[in-house]
């Protein structure tokens, strides 16, 4: 039998970077099913609405972000290719590659420090004056006031958790992430129970604020030491290494809200809060078994770029086909299992059911899903080679999706929001993601 699980596990890709993803991600799985649960119970159809378009609302902050977490982690694996930790954590190696890595990490502090206040200034009125037009629940400006406060604290560290996964640190992270996950959700819980109603989302990105610094900034202090001194030596050419990637990644990042998190806010608009707080819930689900499916591919984006640095594009491509393979897979039995569960729900009549769309749509989600999760994982291949193909273009499938969104949301509701994002995939952006794999392999692969 040891011998079975241990073959099923090669087979699956599971080393500890992934079995600490997938304990965190399970972790969101459980721990989301247990948080939908208390929303149902504690909070009334409208305030659910409220709960998930504040969460809609902090997504806002790709429009002042500009895509550069996505690209710090390409950045750094190729840096890491030449350093490594000493017993006490901290970083050695060659001198030229630590000084890029250094100069790289306190230009991160700077830009996302502003973006962090941009964000505060922009998001806070803008966020206020949408809920206010609903005649919003009382008592609702303070928690979004502090949900803004906490989100803004919490993209001032995002940078330097992606900068040191990026330098192959991704079991470390998976732990901290699974830590993370169970604290933030206790505390999501505890406020939920005691009736905090909508400061419980406050209470949900504080935590994740508060133990982001504490990890970083305490117990990695040791790797993080050098970034605390002007580096001595080479130093990562903004203009000509980051920035080609960055700003074709800003304008995804843009696009991508009105690919993901604008569903939320439309239905909220036209349809009101109750239904907003129905597709708001089940798109939660959709979000976490995408992320779910996505752990493999995520843990293994620092191979792909050491990968590529050592010239070793068979053993790349073999490592990517095997995950992306797997990651689909698991998503769409996660997908199948929620379809069953709410077809139970249905068939025994149980109030929550209620709370969620119809299984019509859960269906509908599943391909949508598989497609959505294909182009991730393609970007995530092409991106290891510090390549993003996409520029401006990347507009176009996006701003299609927000227009249809916006059109087949206001006049059909949820269903027609979903089938918007269904109709940009399959028509534009997998048939796209094909092309882009193809033509990012034969540039790079042709340098050389």
């Amino acid at each position: 039998m040891r011998d079975v699980l241990a073959g099923l596990v090669a087979r699956l890709g599971i080393d500890q970077a992934v079995f600490y993803a997938l304990l965190a991600r399970g972790w969101r799985v459980i721990g989301g099913l247990i948080s939908l649960l208390l929303i149902a119970k504690f909070l009334t159809p409208e305030t659910q609405g409220y709960y998930y378009t504040f969460q809609s609302l902090i997504a806002l902050q790709v429009f002042i972000e500009l895509g550069l977490v996505v690209v710090v982690v390409s950045i750094t694996s190729h840096e890491w290719a030449k350093l490594q930790l000493d017993e006490e954590g901290g970083i050695i190696g060659d001198p030229d590659a630590l000084s890029r890595l250094v100069s790289f990490g306190r230009k991160l502090a700077s830009w996302y420090g502003v973006a962090a206040l941009v964000f505060v200034l922009l998001v806070t009125p803008s966020g206020a004056l949408f809920l206010a037009q609903k005649g919003s629940p009382e008592g609702w400006l303070a928690p979004w006031l502090v949900t803004v406060l906490f989100q803004a604290l919490l993209l001032w560290a995002t940078p330097f958790q992606a900068l040191f996964e990026g330098c192959n640190q991704v079991v470390a992270i998976q732990r901290f992430q699974l830590w993370q996950g169970i604290l933030a959700n206790v505390a999501l819980w505890i406020c939920l129970a005691s009736g905090a109603g909508l400061w419980s989302v406050a209470a949900l990105i504080g935590t994740q604020a508060a133990s982001t610094i504490y990890y970083l900034g305490v117990l990695q202090r040791s790797f993080f030491l050098p970034f605390w001194h002007p580096p001595g030596g080479s130093r990562i050419d903004w203009k000509r290494e980051v920035w080609p990637m960055q700003w074709r990644l800003a304008v995804q990042g843009v696009v991508n809200y009105f690919v993901y998190s604008l569903y939320t806010p439309v239905i909220f608009h036209y349809h009101g809060a109750v239904e907003a707080g129905r597709f708001g819930m089940t798109w939660q689900v959709f979000s976490v078994l995408q992320v779910l499916g996505l752990a493999w591919v995520q843990t293994r984006v620092p191979r792909f770029g050491m990968l590529i640095a050592k010239r070793d594009f068979a053993g790349l491509d073999v490592l990517w086909r095997h995950t992306a393979l797997v990651a689909i897979g698991v998503f769409a039995l996660g997908m199948g299992a929620f379809l069953l569960f709410q077809m139970m729900l249905n068939y025994f009549d149980i109030e929550f059911a209620r709370r969620l769309v119809g299984t019509e749509l859960t269906v509908l989600l599943l391909p949508t899903g598989l497609l959505a999760l294909w182009v991730q994982c393609a970007a995530t291949y092409w991106r290891a080679h510090k390549a993003e193909p996409l520029g401006f273009s990347a507009a176009i499938p996006g701003l299609i999706n927000g227009a249809l969104v916006w059109w087949l949301g206001m006049n059909y509701g949820a269903a027609g929001a979903i089938a918007a994002y269904l109709l940009m995939l399959a028509l534009i952006s997998t048939p796209l993601s094909l092309y882009l794999k193809y033509k990012v392999t034969h540039a790079y692969r042709a340098g050389f």
